[in-house]
């Protein structure tokens, strides 16, 4: 058993090894001893690494707050039913958490995952705190479902500005051809409009990231100056290479990736091709150590964490978790669903460590941070 499995294991069988509760909550996923979260999310998938991550940072914070006691003599615990990226997977697992005994959900993964969860999500009012997507389709108000990032538009205007700002007006776009790639492509356009960049090419391409050498031949004849990749790790580290092979010496003109496309995933596939990658960011990074956020996710990570995992996702599901005690400390000692989500709402404006986290009875968007870093010699993000 490796160091991760070591860790979810442990998480899940805190509460199992106490002793066993004297009587049991009315809430679903409410006992004497524990709260339990449910997630619904494609380890096995090509987005794997940074849910892995981002679920590495959140039991970080689990794990040091279960150490203190838990929140009101509660631990928490996370259970997890894969659903490989597959939307239809997701909507049948948060059927059955529904159905088993659990209070919420933290950190679905997925654009059209994260759709296909939203209706059970209203319906059943089933709290739901961080999700690994910016799109405007999961933002959608009253809905329980309170976001630990910024938007994709957010991040797609910023790539766009920042590359206009520098005079790289001729912009290719390459798209996953689902709903993840499509609202980012859309957001582009839009802020395009706004910046005077030109769009050259737009370039769907299949989620498997088995049409490699179309999408590099598209680009190249489009002759763009910077290149917005939304697609996975994988498929941006094969672009880099197949770009480079076929069309090189120079390399895929200028790419610009999304918080959530895993840089050290890319670096690990393609090597020194992937210098000078730059990345929208929707947290501080783990070498800011002027942050407190930052300085208390490494202090806590080091002890209760995956310590090697110093990475953007991981502090990503360490503010997730915050946000999620913060919430249930505000519930006092018989949290419900209904006074979790009143309690999430009544936040208002909180700092967490210099990141601001905004959620009222209207508005669960959460935070508009947005920051810009570059993959450097040996992978290192450079902000």
């Amino acid at each position: 058993m490796n160091r991760r499995q070591f860790i979810c294991s442990s998480v899940m069988l805190a509460g199992a090894t106490m002793q066993a509760p004297i009587a049991r909550a009315v809430e679903r996923g409410v006992h004497a001893d524990k709260i339990i979260f449910g997630q619904s999310v494609g380890f096995d998938s090509i987005w794997g690494s940074g849910y892995r991550n981002y679920t590495d940072g959140l039991l970080a914070y689990f794990n040091y707050i279960n150490a203190k006691g838990g929140v009101q003599g509660r631990k928490l615990e996370l259970k997890h039913l894969e659903d490989n990226y597959v939307p239809e997977k997701t909507a049948a697992n948060v059927k059955q958490f529904l159905r088993d005994d659990v209070f919420g959900l933290a950190c679905l993964g997925g654009t059209g995952n994260t759709v296909a969860a939203l209706p059970l999500i209203e319906q059943y009012r089933l709290p739901s705190v961080g999700t690994l997507t910016g799109a405007a389709a999961v933002r959608k108000a009253g809905a329980p479902l309170f976001h630990t990032r910024a938007a994709y538009d957010k991040e797609v205007t910023k790539m766009i500005q920042h590359a206009v700002t520098v005079g790289l007006k001729r912009v290719a776009i390459v798209h996953q051809d689902n709903a993840f790639g499509a609202a980012c492509a859309q957001s582009a356009h839009e802020a395009a409009q706004r910046t005077g960049a030109q769009i050259v090419a737009v370039i769907p391409h299949n989620v498997q990231g088995d049409d490699i050498d179309m999408v590099v031949d598209q680009i190249h004849r489009a002759n763009p100056q910077t290149t917005l990749l939304f697609t996975s790790p994988q498929s941006v580290a094969d672009m880099l290479v197949r770009y480079q092979a076929k069309h090189g010496p120079l390399p895929l003109p200028q790419p610009w990736i999304l918080s959530v496309t895993t840089a050290k995933t890319v670096f690990e596939k393609a090597g020194p091709l992937s210098r000078g990658v730059a990345i929208t960011q929707v947290v501080p990074g783990p070498n800011e150590s002027t942050q407190p956020l930052v300085r208390e996710f490494r202090e806590i990570n080091d002890r209760f964490g995956v310590k090697t995992n110093q990475t953007y996702e991981a502090i990503e599901g360490f503010l997730t978790a915050k946000v999620i005690v913060e919430g249930l400390r505000a519930c006092g000692p018989t949290p419900t669903r209904e006074r979790f989500i009143s309690s999430l709402e009544a936040f208002g404006t909180r700092d967490f460590g210099g990141v601001q986290v905004h959620y009222d009875g209207n508005e669960h968007a959460g935070l508009d941070y947005i920051g810009v870093a570059m993959i450097g010699a040996n992978g290192h993000i450079v902000s």
